[in-house]
């Protein structure tokens, strides 16, 4: 029986496909690339229709639906993960990894990060960031690790994002240790430059800014993030050695407090996390995707 919801769908479905026949017709790209997601598909799929060649970019370990559509007739199918998970031609993949900001390539060096942050230069920094909005999960964890007076000692970075600002800053307040919160971080890169480990979600972007960082992380993935692609993202970090995974339904005060404790009395174990995330960057990903978009659309009209 079909909903309401699904007829709706439906009828913004063809209305995108539409719109996207008419934009391909007015502009005559050469090519055309899809990076997932709903906004990605009706373009895409629309431009294979029209014989207008097309790539697309998967940012995660699993595929997701609207790639898994358009990978058939996709030209290449450029790969973040060498171990893609999802039903795609094998012989079109090439592993290029995500792109990330420039900033991130060229970031501050430790010292100078430290010193823009006003913070500390000889005490650990932790930075914990649950992404633009904020991470329940993970505002709620910090928030009794600091009131229990268990925290490990260290300088605290804490983006909680907007709807949490207000209860995190009375923590940071009646809490020993030094925390600085932040609803945003501008400067991201300074912050992950500062920070000897960094505490995250597990999305597409941020594991790839943390690889090309070369830095240390604990890894909650959002639970509802689809077909729990984050969480196939933080094994791959894990299993290099690159990251400690915690579960998010696991993400208490204690576990993560016990975590934090037991890496920061590691350092040299802090240091090689460091080198296994290197191990999965791929900071020229971005010029490899259009240096071979641009190769093949030309060697393609040269047939």
């Amino acid at each position: 029986k079909r909903s309401p919801r699904m007829v709706i769908t439906a009828l913004k479905l063809a209305r995108s496909v539409s719109q996207s026949y008419l934009w391909i017709r007015r502009f005559q790209p050469r090519a055309v690339i899809g990076v997932g997601g709903y906004a990605a598909l009706p373009l895409v799929w629309t431009a294979q229709q029209m014989g207008v060649p097309t790539y697309i970019h998967e940012q995660n370990r699993r595929m997701g639906l609207a790639n898994r559509l358009c990978a058939e007739k996709a030209r290449a199918i450029f790969l973040s993960y060498p171990d893609t998970i999802g039903e795609y031609p094998r012989e079109k993949a090439i592993i290029t990894g995500n792109p990330v900001r420039r900033a991130f390539l060229d970031p501050p060096f430790r010292e100078e990060a430290r010193n823009r942050l006003e913070l500390d230069p000889d005490c650990p920094v932790i930075l914990v960031c649950g992404g633009s909005q904020g991470a329940k999960t993970l505002n709620q964890a910090m928030e009794n690790l600091l009131r229990s007076q268990q925290a490990p000692s260290a300088q605290y970075l804490w983006m909680c994002g907007q709807a949490d600002v207000a209860s995190a800053r009375e923590t940071a307040r009646v809490s020993p240790l030094p925390v600085r919160v932040f609803s945003f971080i501008d400067d991201m890169p300074a912050a992950c430059a500062a920070s000897d480990i960094v505490v995250s979600r597990a999305g597409a972007s941020s594991t790839a800014e943390l690889a090309v960082l070369g830095k240390p992380s604990v890894l909650v993935p959002y639970p509802h993030a689809a077909d729990n692609h984050q969480e196939l993202n933080a094994q791959t970090f894990a299993e290099a050695g690159a990251a400690v995974l915690i579960p998010d339904a696991e993400c208490d005060a204690a576990r993560l407090g016990s975590v934090l404790r037991a890496l920061l009395d590691e350092p040299d174990r802090l240091a090689a996390m460091g080198k296994a995330a290197r191990g999965l960057a791929h900071p020229l990903a971005a010029e490899t995707i259009v240096e071979h978009i641009i190769s093949d659309v030309s060697d393609n009209a040269n047939r």
